[in-house]
């Protein structure tokens, strides 16, 4: 499936919001219990994240899920999303640092699917809410999903273009 070449907007939500319009198939109000692939699971959380509905993307997410970005090169600390983590509260910490980007482009471009895994590849253009710095890059979401919920979360990105948005 292939998305949109680019969403504009102001703000994490505004950038979240073109997400859902890009996607062919899913519904913001499944649930675990009506989604039936690992793919439907993903579109519908990229719905909830456009809706501005983290009720109901804690529902696609595993209380114990795996959500981990783990960066050792100098400057990491200064990224929020940099860090293991398992349950809802690493979610939390995540998507704490993902408010502080402003979203120019969020764009997934390409789902693929093998069994109960889903890669997301996306095109991202970001400002640094506080330091003001933009970059393009692009990003690749890892999903794996069991029940019809997400248990495992890893995203493959340009750590070292991250960091320095994040540089004062």
């Amino acid at each position: 499936m292939r998305g949109g070449a680019g969403v504009n907007g102001s703000s994490c939500r505004c950038a979240a919001d073109a997400v859902a319009s890009t996607l062919e198939v899913m519904t913001t109000t499944d649930s675990p219990t009506t989604t039936t692939t690992p793919l439907e699971v993903v579109q519908t959380l990229y719905g909830a994240f456009g809706a501005g509905d983290v009720a109901a993307m804690l529902e696609l997410i595993d209380p114990d899920v795996d959500w981990s970005l783990d960066v050792a090169a100098p400057g990491a600390e200064l990224v929020p999303m940099f860090g293991n983590g398992r349950g809802h509260e690493a979610v939390a910490r995540y998507f704490g640092g993902v408010a502080d980007l402003e979203f120019h482009t969020f764009a997934p471009v390409r789902f693929l699917t093998d069994g109960d895994v889903v890669l997301v590849e996306l095109e991202l253009d970001v400002s640094h809410r506080g330091t003001g710095k933009r970059a393009r890059f692009g990003e690749v979401h890892r999903f794996d999903v069991r029940d019809g919920r997400i248990v495992r979360y890893r995203p493959f990105l340009d750590t070292a273009t991250l960091i320095e948005l994040h540089r004062p």
